[in-house]
């Protein structure tokens, strides 16, 4: 019941704050809740796409594996390898972030690039999108962006429609950065799904199911609070190769990659560091109970969040300050949190609802390199993008809150 309210709550919260409250349209709505909620059946309970995204997860782990060689040839045991020592009692961990994990980056980014000069990953986004044009009656540009974005992430697929850009409704431009911070790049589901693993085998096709559910629902926030009365017919894009060959597009790939492993680490020092520095200040703080920290006061704040997304009771603090991580920092830094929870913490349901809800970029550094990256291809629209980052912001977090609530509810009732 609580999240049967909830799913009414943050449709109507996004509706409070529409640009256009009377030009809400009802159908793209259902449409796109109804999608949400047949997607999330077909892709968690249809035995023949489980099995598949199975597959899919044993694949990742190939790669991972096959990464970790290159890590382990490299950097030795550092890089995951034997050990040359026998570990100190207490069995302290010898997991380093940066050189077991990110490796997998560099070479699925490798991958991807080569499948894209193949016209494999080209095929897919071309059918994605045209599936999306017509059953929520976006346009060909948006449809291409939106589809693309699971693959390559929030900045890169844009590129794909740069020249158009300049051309689009206020309310397109909306979409594209609604979605891309609703969803997260298939790099980083490789990046998160390695982290994961430990706590949560099947941790890759939950991540994949929360970005593909979560994308109709993105185009649905973004449509009510930014309504666009322009909608296109679907008109067949051509998608670029920009790969002269296989070995150009690997090796381009992976130099993307690179810079793409640096930001990575370069954020979680700053903002682990920050986190642990604002929590310094705040035990200084008199209370008279336990020390006040960011992760508390975040739990305090998104606790309604987390009830209203039925989470188990007696989680709402825990999975609200996760939520509220997720955005004062980034999606890497709420799931190292939760993974440090200690075991049974918080019931299946609510890491179930946790997971689905924190995979997506909707943070404020997203934001600000989603419009930083808009602005330089579009100078046009520059002037709109930056009025529209602090509402795709919400409507991102809309949209993932709306993507757990969904899976926890079918959880509860199928």
């Amino acid at each position: 019941m609580r999240a049967c309210i909830g799913v009414a709550a943050f449709l109507g919260l996004a509706w409070l704050v529409s640009e256009n409250r009377r030009a809400f349209a009802v159908r793209p709505v259902i449409v796109g809740l109804a999608l949400q909620v047949v997607l999330a059946l077909l892709l968690t309970r249809l035995p023949v796409i489980t099995s598949a995204l199975g597959g899919l997860a044993q694949a990742v782990d190939s790669v991972q594996s096959s990464a970790a060689a290159g890590a382990t040839f490299v950097f030795g045991y550092l890089g995951g390898g034997p050990q040359p020592f026998v570990a100190a009692r207490g069995n302290p961990s010898t997991f380093i972030f940066g050189l077991q994990v990110l490796p997998a980056v560099l070479l699925v980014s490798a991958l991807a690039a080569l499948l894209w000069h193949w016209g494999v990953l080209r095929w897919i986004v071309r059918i994605a999108a045209r599936l999306l044009g017509r059953a929520m009656g976006v346009s060909g540009p948006v449809g291409v962006s939106s589809a693309a974005c699971i693959f390559l992430g929030m900045v890169e697929a844009p590129l794909l429609v740069r020249p158009l850009l300049p051309k689009l409704s206020r309310g397109e431009i909306f979409i594209i950065m609604v979605d891309g911070l609703s969803v997260i790049a298939g790099s980083t589901m490789i990046l998160l799904g390695t982290m994961l693993a430990p706590r949560m085998p099947d941790a890759f096709g939950h991540l994949l199911t929360a970005s593909l559910i979560s994308t109709p629902m993105a185009i649905v926030m973004a449509r009510i609070i930014v309504p666009s009365d322009i909608v296109r017919e679907w008109a067949t894009l051509p998608l670029d190769n920009p790969y002269r060959s296989a070995l150009d597009a690997m090796t381009q790939g992976t130099i993307n990659a690179v810079k793409v492993a640096a930001y990575v680490i370069a954020m979680l020092i700053v903002f682990i560091g920050a986190l642990a520095l604002i929590d310094k200040g705040l035990a200084l703080v008199p209370t008279g109970a336990a020390p006040l920290s960011v992760s508390a006061i975040f739990g305090w704040l998104f606790a309604p969040v987390a009830w209203l997304m039925g989470v188990s009771s007696g989680d709402f603090q825990t999975v609200g300050g996760l939520l509220g991580t997720k955005i004062a920092a980034n999606e890497v830094v709420a799931y190292g949190q939760l993974l440090a929870l200690p075991p049974g913490t918080l019931s299946e349901k609510s890491q179930l609802v946790v997971t689905h809800a924190l995979c997506s970029f909707g943070n404020f550094g997203s934001i600000a390199i989603l419009i930083g990256t808009l602005s330089a291809m579009a100078p046009e629209k520059a002037e709109e993008v930056v009025q529209l980052g602090p509402k795709a912001l919400m409507a991102a977090f809309l949209t993932t809150c709306m993507t757990g609530t969904v899976v926890g509810l079918l959880h509860s009732i199928v």
